[in-house]
């Protein structure tokens, strides 16, 4: 496993946990804002783990496919836990979606364009979880939901994070991916 692969799991790790710390934080406020977090939350982990799976195992897709949705339940359960069991729920099937989902994006994504596809997923995650966290804004009395409250601080954390990114090494380095497991349909 390459170093940047191993940063960009705990860089993904982290943005679940801020999901998780969102319904600790607000789980006494609209019930349907709270299963609205832990579907978003799972949602994307779904997504962007089973990617992750899927890039990793290429060629065995039903392997890639399971690890996806375990993943993507497991940390969909875990972000609707604190609340009730409706929202745990919730975070699951939408956890199982997002895992078929990514194990079908990384299985049929080209080769040499991982790096850009987690990076994109990962971006696609911090919006939605800023966003989901802007939906609390009025209810609760959070330093960092009022910190996101300004839209210029929101852009330049997504900035921030975009550019830190790009200055991580590849995920993928070119030794580790076997182009002769690949066939192409017109070769």
């Amino acid at each position: 496993m390459s170093t940047g692969l191993l940063l960009f799991f705990i860089a993904s790790t982290v943005l679940f946990l801020c999901y998780y710390l969102v319904i600790v934080q607000n789980r006494h406020e609209s019930q349907m804002n709270l299963m609205m977090t832990a579907m978003a939350g799972g949602m994307t982990a779904g997504i962007l783990f089973g990617t992750i799976m899927g890039l990793l195992l290429r060629g065995d897709f039903i392997q890639s496919t399971i690890l996806g949705i375990v993943i993507g339940m497991t940390i969909g359960a875990f972000i609707g836990l604190p609340h009730q069991l409706i929202t745990t729920l919730e975070g699951m099937l939408a956890g199982l979606m997002g895992g078929m989902m990514g194990a079908m994006i990384g299985e049929m994504s080209p080769v040499g364009q991982e790096d850009t596809l987690l990076k994109f997923l990962f971006m696609i995650s911090l919006i939605v979880l800023v966003i989901t966290t802007r939906m609390f804004h009025a209810e609760s009395k959070s330093i960092i939901v009022t910190f996101l409250r300004n839209p210029l601080i929101v852009f330049l954390l997504v900035l921030f994070v975009f550019f830190a990114l790009e200055q991580v090494d590849t995920f993928f380095p070119d030794n580790q991916i076997d182009s002769s497991e690949h066939h192409s349909v017109l070769g």
